[in-house]
């Protein structure tokens, strides 16, 4: 097993922190307010009329599961809550490089490596609101509380697992 190499990186991290939006100025400052919070968001639907938010094909990821959870706050009066006090999905993942060292001559000598980013293929879900609208934090709309997109790289590549091989010549 000589001139082998094992290394990795592990990260984690919280999630972003984000706001539910309502539709109504309520207090007359020419935006929304931030939504008012009725009941609790994770638990089950509560009150008439509400159904559950469901994980279906092409539906994205539900984050909210009772949507009747948030009203728009009453007229003349903020919302009962604060900036930022919502926090979107965490995120780890693993990158691993394993490497041989070899020599072929006195003078030349190899080096070959297999490397993976993201190795066990953990998604990397972005907040309720990252659509291309915005709606995924705005009450009322089709996608509230609803996790749509995954982190993309800057380089257009996803946040999918990733294997790479590359052959080193030194000489």
């Amino acid at each position: 097993m000589e001139g082998f190499e094992l290394s990795g990186i592990f990260s984690a991290q919280t999630g972003h922190p984000f706001n539910v939006r309502g539709t109504v100025d309520s207090q007359r400052t020419g935006i929304s307010a931030w939504a008012y919070q009725v009941g609790d968001p994770f638990g089950p639907p509560t009150g008439s009329g509400c159904s559950p938010v469901l994980n279906g094909p092409g539906s994205g990821l539900a984050y909210f599961t009772n949507t009747c959870a948030f009203t728009n706050p009453p007229f003349g009066s903020p919302s009962n809550n604060q900036r930022n006090q919502w926090i979107g999905p965490g995120f780890w993942d693993w990158d691993v490089t394993l490497a041989k060292r070899m020599t072929i001559t006195e003078r030349v000598k190899a080096e070959l490596r297999f490397e993976g980013y993201n190795i066990f293929n953990h998604p990397h879900f972005l907040n309720p609101g990252n659509d291309i609208n915005a709606h995924g934090n705005l009450l009322g709309s089709g996608l509230f509380g609803v996790i749509t997109n995954t982190y993309v790289q800057p380089d257009g590549t996803t946040s999918a697992r990733q294997v790479q091989v590359a052959l080193k010549i030194l000489f």
